[in-house]
């Protein structure tokens, strides 16, 4: 027998043997043997569906970023001029009822701005100095929201570059929105199982998906209206936490 015929009844031979343990493993474990990783082990007939389940609150908690909005010719004045009032509005806010805690600088940007002829649209060569300043504030009594921006105005923010409502704790929300998704999937998997004329059986598998917590999405925001003064109106709505499963169930005749 040559090398080459030897080597080839050393390889059929090989793959013989491979078969030959896959044919007793099949046998032996079933086809559950073989199946894919993170996929239920069953030989059983199933069915997979997503439930998706929302609860809504009420929001606890406003979020605030207010603006300081400072131009000078003087870089050193632009910069000192929107620092004071920054310490300014911070002062305000804590005799306002807030935390230093709950305050925070977001921003602090300094740039030129070169002036233009508005007729030419050529440089004058005047030229400015921008500052803007940012700071947030997390308010932690709604019915105090209104006397808190007019603080910040009083004391000389110019911007309010966001206000947006949260819920400090969706726990309970969350519990609420995940019973009801669970209840989804089911309602799911019975209408398709009765639409193939077979019944739905035991759950074999249970993934959770998305969880949109933390600071929930807004659900409903009406009219909220921010004027100068004391006369603001601040409706905050409703907020929602959404909770999305995936169950593998077996299918019955």
């Amino acid at each position: 027998m040559t090398i080459v015929s030897k080597r080839k009844t050393q390889i059929i031979g090989a793959v013989g043997l491979a078969l030959i343990v896959i044919a007793i493993a099949m046998m032996t474990f079933g086809r559950s043997a073989f199946a894919q990783p993170g996929l239920p082990m069953t030989t059983e007939r199933t069915i997979t569906v997503s439930g998706i389940g929302q609860a809504f609150g009420t929001p606890d908690t406003a979020y605030i970023t207010f603006g300081v909005d400072r131009v000078s010719a003087d870089i050193n004045e632009s910069v000192s001029g929107a620092r004071d009032t920054l310490a300014d509005i911070i002062a305000a806010l804590e005799a306002a009822g807030v935390e230093r805690a709950d305050i925070q600088t977001t921003n602090f940007n300094v740039y030129p701005e070169d002036r233009f002829n508005p007729t030419t649209g050529q440089p004058t060569g005047e030229r400015t100095f921008r500052t803007t300043l940012g700071v947030s504030v997390t308010v932690r009594d709604l019915d105090e929201t209104s006397t808190i921006i007019t603080a910040a105005l009083d004391a000389g923010a110019n911007r309010i570059d966001g206000l947006s409502f949260g819920i400090a704790d969706v726990a309970a929300l969350e519990t609420e929105a995940r019973t009801s998704a669970a209840a989804n999937a089911r309602a799911r998997a019975d209408e398709l199982a009765a639409a193939f004329e077979v019944s739905v059986g035991e759950v074999v598998n249970i993934v959770e998906g998305s969880n949109f917590g933390g600071i929930p999405l807004p659900a409903a925001r009406q009219d909220m209206g921010v004027g100068m003064g004391g006369n603001m109106q601040i409706v905050p709505g409703q907020l929602s936490v959404t909770v999305q499963v995936t169950v593998t169930y077996t299918l019955g005749g």
